[in-house]
């Protein structure tokens, strides 16, 4: 949570974004003007039930005032997340342009790997060959690094901190299963029916996780919130096992809403700078 003055200069910041005056959000949230003027002054540190109504006077929670731990800074840059959204727009926009080419070329490579994992089920053995294997899982790893990694920035420019930390964790735990599925291609170290349940159960997590982030994204309008609903079910039938068979390339499919996110957040990002 912040602390003043930083918490104040940011409710400004949040208030000055919906177009309103401290005397408009004193009606809203029933605080005093000069209640309101010294927190935003940085004089008083209010309560957190003040800051609670605050807030929800403002559409906004408390995911919007929290800040970055050590830890989640080192992890950022070690990813090469660590994105400075003060940079010229031409920038920013360039970093979504490259979110969206690479989740298409993302879904190319779950493609190719999810017809290798069936023909290896079927065959005990992969169609391409072991090295081409190995190839598309690196390629695959960095494609969706690349992809989610537009989403941390769409996390921090539309205050998504929960978006954020949910795109980090699934491309840590993209990575992982990846990498192991390559280390391990032909299953000497842990059984092919053991790593299916565990890649079933990481995945089911993640999508509900990341669904519940884009439903809780706000200033992209409605599809975000498509996006998360479809992500929550295909999250809960990986969960089932079962009707994993169908989450799978379900899955595939819901990056091209993805990539619709980014686009979208593309022209808002345009028309904002367009309008001022």
């Amino acid at each position: 949570m912040m602390k003043q003055p930083e918490l104040g200069r940011k409710i400004v910041e949040l208030r000055q974004q919906q177009g309103l005056t401290q005397e408009e959000l004193v009606e809203q949230c029933n605080i005093s003007v000069r209640t309101i003027q010294r927190i935003e002054a940085g004089e008083v540190m209010p309560r957190a039930y003040t800051i609670r109504t605050i807030l929800s006077a403002l559409d906004r929670d408390l995911d919007d005032l929290r800040v970055d731990s050590l830890f989640e800074d080192k992890v950022k840059k070690a990813l090469l997340l660590k994105i400075d959204k003060n940079k010229d727009v031409s920038f920013l926009i360039t970093q979504l342009h490259i979110g969206w080419i690479a989740g298409i070329l993302s879904m190319i490579c779950f493609v190719f790997q999810f017809i290798e994992d069936s023909y290896y089920i079927a065959e005990g053995d992969y169609y391409f060959g072991g090295w081409f294997y190995i190839i598309l899982g690196i390629i695959s790893i960095i494609m969706f690094a690349l992809h989610i990694r537009a989403f941390v920035l769409i996390g921090e420019i539309f205050k998504s901190f929960f978006l954020k930390i949910v795109s980090i964790l699934f491309i840590a735990v993209n990575t992982l299963i990846i990498l192991y599925a390559i280390i391990d291609m032909y299953f000497k170290y842990m059984p092919e029916e053991a790593f299916a349940i565990i890649f079933c159960v990481f995945y089911g997590l993640m999508y509900i996780f990341f669904g519940m982030a884009l439903l809780k994204l706000r200033g992209i309008e409605m599809l975000p919130k498509i996006a998360g609903i479809i992500q929550i079910i295909i999250g809960g039938m990986f969960l089932t096992i079962l009707f994993s068979i169908i989450a799978s390339p379900a899955s595939i499919l819901v990056q091209g809403l993805n990539v619709a996110i980014i686009f979208k957040a593309i022209e808002i990002i345009k028309a904002q700078v367009k309008d001022n």
